[in-house]
């Protein structure tokens, strides 16, 4: 394959259809073990935070919501001192992440200016967009490394060391931290890591490796304020994925491995979940921006990927991505309405899409995968591909055992609203 060979990407004008970006809060507050998350929304917010990170009664999370009634619009800034007072006698956490949502961001409210007010040099407030008007799911989190970034201290040029971007449970984490090991690879930590006063040092000297593909801005904000070298692979997901992050990052360090047996041996591991892929017609909705390496794992597994969708692509950090799928339509903010109907004409095996349109397309007759669960599942390196694999044939395996009761719609010849299928 010639690298140099641009993949085509087509661009659409639609709107986001994603799942909220403050949802990554479910993830991040487990991580950053000394934090505390405090949104700026309305009962919406509160409503959607409350199901969708099923918090319960009795328990004690260190996130929550402070809300905005009407009487608020007319002031000039939200009144949160009396709030942070209470977050910090009841949990005592080391950082707050002030999040922004949709009706803040309308309103104009200076996050930044409010958070300076609110700060104090032994707990910092930090600003954090993620308003759903502009951030998808898994989005946010790139704000919050971001709003991270300036209390991690600059490296010294002693020692050469990889930063790890991007959150991950301490299972992956260890795995991670093992396999650098055995190969030799000096690591520095991760960002984020479990708390707040233990941020790896980072400068000229210092490796990033993003382990996720929607953190594009953070690592180019590492890049320019630090000097830091961001290295360029594909992204740890998958056999062939992982493979190639070790053996790139491992060249950064002057150490050069062959990982093809390895690769091949976890191939072996999950033969009967590609033998169930292979062949498969599989199509990819915008929503997680996990969208490239996923269609990138697909096409390697044997399936036909016939389009994949993605709300935001950077041509830069996502190149190596690119490049390994010539031949497969790439869709950039893409045209929601469109895809339906493609859907309806070509009927694919398989829809990996968000949770807004995965009942509705169910209705339909398609069988469908619910993308958010790869951001949430530990599917990284090389004990997260039976996860991974077993992921994408869950559903395939389910539509097969089940008896149809009765032909799907699109078989009638019915061609009902979305409304209709919820």
């Amino acid at each position: 394959m010639n690298s140099n060979q641009a993949v085509e990407i087509i661009r659409e004008d639609n709107i986001n259809h994603s799942f909220c970006g403050l949802a990554s809060v479910g993830w991040l507050y487990q991580k950053i073990k000394d934090s505390f998350f405090l949104i700026l929304g309305t009962h919406t917010c509160a409503h959607f935070i409350q199901n969708a990170l099923g918090m319960m009664i009795f328990a004690r999370p260190r996130f929550g919501v402070a809300l905005m009634e009407e009487s608020d619009l007319s002031k000039e800034s939200p009144q949160l001192k009396p709030l942070i007072e209470e977050i910090k006698s009841d949990h005592h956490p080391s950082v707050i992440f002030l999040m922004s949502s949709c009706t803040p961001e309308v309103m104009k409210v200076d996050f930044e200016a409010l958070c300076r007010t609110l700060s104090t040099p032994e707990l910092p407030v930090l600003p954090v967009p993620a308003s759903g008007l502009d951030f998808s799911f898994s989005q946010s989190e790139d704000s919050v490394l971001q709003a991270l970034l300036p209390f991690s201290a600059v490296a010294d040029d002693s020692e050469k060391k990889v930063v790890f971007l991007g959150s991950v449970n301490d299972t992956i984490a260890d795995d991670f931290m093992a396999e650098a090991e055995k190969i030799g690879i000096p690591v520095a930590g991760f960002l984020p890591s479990n708390h707040f006063n233990d941020l790896p040092a980072i400068g000229k000297n210092t490796v990033v490796a993003p382990l996720q593909p929607y953190l594009s801005k953070v690592a180019l904000k590492i890049s320019r304020q630090r000097g830091a070298n961001i290295l360029k692979t594909l992204f740890p997901i998958g056999p062939d994925g992982t493979r190639r992050f070790w053996e790139d990052l491992a060249k950064e360090f002057d150490i050069q491995i062959d990982l093809s047996e390895r690769e091949q041996m976890a191939w072996e591991r999950i033969k009967t979940h590609t033998d169930r892929l292979s062949g498969k017609r599989v199509m990819l909705t915008a929503d997680t921006l996990m969208e490239l390496p996923l269609a990138r794992f697909l096409k390697h597994a044997g399936a036909d990927v016939v389009e994949c969708s993605s709300s935001y692509i950077n041509k830069k950090f996502h190149a190596p991505e690119l490049e390994q799928l010539q031949g497969v339509k790439i869709v950039e903010k893409p045209n929601f309405s469109r895809q339906v109907q493609d859907l309806a004409d070509n009927q694919p095996d398989l829809v990996i899409t968000s949770l807004m349109s995965a009942n509705p397309l169910a209705g339909r007759g398609h069988v469908v995968k619910w993308s958010m669960e790869f951001v949430l599942m530990p599917i990284l390196g090389w004990s997260g591909v039976g996860s991974l694999a077993e992921m994408l044939t869950r559903p395939l395996n389910r539509k097969q055992h089940l008896h149809p009761l009765t032909d799907p719609v699109w078989k009638k010849g019915i061609m009902p609203s979305m409304d209709q299928n919820i």
